[in-house]
């Protein structure tokens, strides 16, 4: 699945009114927990 289209869907469940452009940017380490916790984890080659 696409970066842009699991970001859509963190916003919507986890209820985030900010988005990013330019040089703002939300803190990585959130956005990451949270794609985890959602079930989004890396593709792994093996």
């Amino acid at each position: 699945m696409s970066a842009w289209r699991i970001a859509g869907i963190l916003h919507a469940l986890e209820g985030w009114d900010m988005h990013e452009c330019g040089d703002d940017m939300m803190d990585i380490e959130k956005s990451w927990s949270a794609a985890m916790k959602h079930g989004f984890v890396p593709l792994t080659k093996g």
